[in-house]
Order: structure tokens, then sequence, then C-alpha cells
């Protein structure tokens, strides 16, 4: 390959990976780079990749070892920064759950205001032994196209009310085996309920989207403030934020823990996928901001993501346990 064409392929490389890096340390006040900080998983491929390709120029003797100095340099740094951030996600020890401990299924899924398979959902939620669904968007058509696949047998109580399908579609339901409790309602853009059932204290959230800048940033305070004020034990939803996210990483300092990070799943992408964005279709996720996050007092012992056809988001489910 032409020294030029390789030159053009490390810049290329180089510059989305130096916008990661500077917009995760710095966090700019501002809708769009927030958006762009969710794509910060992204720098280390791309750093990978810019590192390779300066490494042969540097074999191939093409060009003065001094002028590839600072960019190598550049690389190597920025590798290693964003290998930090990732390494939570995919090492560290597992906490374990207490011996014979009950264990709670919980799944959290996006339908897309009503796009989304709704009855596929109920199938997934069924068949994987979910004992708790937080749905968000979703709407009457929904529920009654998963009445007729049998949510009231799978799930026989119910919280929060589906709204019609006009235009966007805040509506948050929560689905249970077992009686549920509504504690208290958010005060959030879209709906958000403090709900109990059994022994655990859930938080069943959709925070507004970071276009919405200013509602996302007060809606990820009260999430965090509801939070440690009622000690809650499980946070699960669409929270439109990463673990590369100030508001997420307010909650892992109040000591949440996120499914993927406990049981070292890796990056556990949730979105965008075919709903809204068929040009991505053919492209895997690469955005984790649907999250079920445990206080210190559980554990989750596996966790996985699933399709919901239709959504551009795909599903969450976790095995919470005490630890």
């Amino acid at each position: 390959m032409p020294r030029f064409l390789l030159w053009l392929l490390c810049v290329g490389l180089l510059l989305p990976g130096v916008a990661l890096t500077v917009v995760r340390l710095v966090e700019p006040d501002l809708a769009r780079t927030t958006q762009l900080q969710a794509f910060t998983p992204l720098g280390l491929p791309l750093y990978a990749a810019a590192l390779l390709l300066l490494l042969l120029l540097a074999l191939r003797r093409a060009t003065r070892h001094r002028l590839l100095v600072v960019p190598i340099a550049v690389a190597v740094a920025g590798l290693a920064l964003h290998a930090v951030w990732f390494a939570p996600l995919v090492s560290g020890s597992v906490p374990r759950s207490a011996t014979d401990a009950p264990t709670t299924g919980v799944m959290t899924a996006n339908l897309l205001a009503g796009a989304g398979d709704a009855t596929r959902l109920v199938v997934e939620a069924s068949e994987a032994g979910t004992d708790v669904l937080v749905v968000s968007e979703v709407t009457r058509g929904d529920v009654a196209e998963m009445e007729g696949v049998g949510l009231s047998d799978v799930f026989p109580h119910r919280l929060g009310q589906a709204e019609a399908a006009d235009g966007f579609v805040g509506a948050t339901m929560v689905f249970s085996r077992e009686p549920i409790e509504l504690v208290e309602t958010l005060d959030t853009t879209f709906d958000g309920m403090l709900v109990r059932t059994g022994d655990l204290t859930f938080l069943a959230v959709h925070p507004a989207p970071p276009t919405l800048y200013a509602d996302w940033k007060a809606d990820h305070r009260a999430i965090l403030e509801v939070a440690e004020r009622e000690g809650v034990d499980v946070i699960a939803g669409d929270l439109n934020a990463t673990l590369d996210h100030a508001p997420l990483r307010a909650l892992v300092d109040a000591g949440y823990r996120d499914a993927a990070e406990i049981t070292n799943a890796g990056l556990a992408a949730t979105w965008p996928v075919d709903g809204g964005f068929p040009l991505l279709s053919l492209l895997p996720p690469s955005v984790a901001i649907d999250h079920v996050l445990v206080s210190e007092a559980r554990t989750v012992t596996r966790t996985r993501t699933v399709d919901v056809p239709g959504s551009d988001h795909r599903a969450v489910l976790a095995t919470v346990a005490p630890r």
C-alpha cells in the first residue's frame, strides 16, 4: 500500500479516536458531545488499528522515524487510557450470591412506541423465567398484543399506564409475577416509578435522551437522589446513558454496579439496532444504554441481551441475587 494511503488511514483512525478521548476526559456541557461520549469504547479499535498501521510504516522504513514518534505516542497513550476505561467490563472478581439464595429474573426493554414486537418480548421473558419486566415506550396496542400471548398468565401484576401511539411515547410499565406496590412516582420527563415487590425495591426508569440535554441531566439527578434516599436494590430501564457518562458513573460511585460489568460480559451493547435506523441494520449495536444496575447488597449471576424485532434497542436480561 502506498505510504500516502497509510498515512491517510492513520489520520482517519486517530482523529475520531482523539475526539472520543477528549470528550470522555473533558465532558463538555453539550448535547452533541454527550451523544458522542456514548461511543467511547470505539476508541479501543480505532487506536489499535492506527498503532498497527504506524508500526507498519516504521517497519517499511519509508518514513523518517522521528515523524512517527508523536502519532505512535498518541496511539499508545489513547489505547492505554481506553483500555483502563473498558477493563472493568471484562475483568474483576464476580461477587458470589448467598448460599441457597433466591434469585430474581429482571428484564428491561424499549418497544419504540409500538414498533417493537411486543408478543415476542412476552415469549422471551416467559422462556427466560423473568420475574420483573420493565418496558419503556409501551403503547396500549402493545399491551393488547401482549395479552394475546398470555401476558396476564405470566405477569399477573402490573403498574403504569400505556399511552396511545401518538408521536413519541414515554410510557413505562412494570410487569411482575409477584404482587407489586407503587412507592413513588418520579418527577422525570418520561414515566419513572419506585416500586416494591417481595423483598426488592426497584427503580423503573426512562430518563430523557441527551438530545434533551437539560432534561437528561435533571432526570438523572432525580434517579440518583431517589436511589440514595430509598436504598434502592435494582435500577432497570433505558437509561439513555452508558457507563462512560457522568450520571452513570455517579450511580457507580453511590454503590450501584451494572449487570454486564459484574459478570465481565463486556460491552453488552443494546443500541442502535434496526428500528428507526435501517441503514445500521447490518451492523451490530455499539452503545450500551439499557441497564440493570444492582446495589452493593446484590449481585448478578447471569446476564445477556435479547433481540426485540422492530425496536431500535435490544433488551437486557439479568439474574439478581443477594450477596
